[in-house]
């Protein structure tokens, strides 16, 4: 196996938010945490932290890291990756 095979290729990562009301993401690694008012998730892109009132998790795919959710979405703010991606290579490099 060579090297190259080890690193694994960030998830494509896209947010769609239909009126306020609908989000749908890809390249979700990993959801840190939800209730109705807030759900953190990991990205491909960093940690995202969604922020509103009845919100809920319609649809998770681990295999496509494909999600939606639906409620009153008030905010959405993007951190620098905090390091909650799947251990790979590198990862295991610096343990």
């Amino acid at each position: 196996m060579s090297e190259h095979a080890l690193i694994q290729k960030p998830k494509k990562h896209n947010f769609i938010l239909e009126n306020r009301s609908k989000l749908i993401l890809s390249g979700v690694n990993e959801v840190g945490g939800f209730n109705e008012n807030e759900i953190t998730v990991y990205t491909s892109l960093g940690e995202l932290k969604i922020k509103g009132n009845d919100l809920q998790i319609v649809m998770m795919s681990v295999e496509s890291g494909d999600m939606e959710i639906a409620g009153k979405i008030n905010s959405a703010v993007y951190s620098e990756n905090t390091g909650r991606v799947p251990n790979n290579f590198i990862t295991k490099l610096f343990k």
